[in-house]
């Protein structure tokens, strides 16, 4: 309802405006209301163009504020990869160690395992020899 009464008004204002220049072009005296309607007309434009400037400050501000938001954006997303490359690495890091530990591990117990078998087979032995000698 708004944008249609100032569409109007602004047409009724520009046939104004041209109905007086033609009045001041046949070189007659413009009373007060037209000089009123010719002062209208100026701060319109003039208003008009502010709010052009203004709206492109606006469109460029808003364009620079959504290339620094990508700009963050990708920032961030690298940042993420790097981080999750940095613990992928960690993790298969500790893996390879772990499994280090486990095999040094199993190789111990094995030879504990062994070590039990020789103690057992000397202690038969000196078992052996003790009855022997008894």
């Amino acid at each position: 309802m708004g944008v249609v009464a100032e569409a109007m008004l602004s047409r009724v204002l520009e046939e104004a405006v041209n109905r007086i220049a033609r009045k001041v072009a046949e070189g007659k005296k413009l009373s007060d209301q037209e000089i009123v309607i010719l002062y209208l007309d100026i701060i319109t434009r003039s208003n008009e163009k502010r709010f052009e400037t203004t709206d492109k400050r606006f469109n460029d501000l808003r364009e620079y504020t959504d290339k620094r938001f990508e700009s963050l954006e990708k920032r961030i997303e690298d940042l993420r990869s790097y981080v999750n490359k940095r613990i992928n690495d960690l993790k298969e890091d500790f893996d390879k160690k772990f499994e280090a530990v486990d095999k040094r591990l199993d190789t111990l117990d094995k030879r504990i395992d062994s070590l039990e078998r020789r103690v057992e087979l000397v202690y038969n032995e000196v078992s052996s020899i003790k009855t022997d000698i008894i």
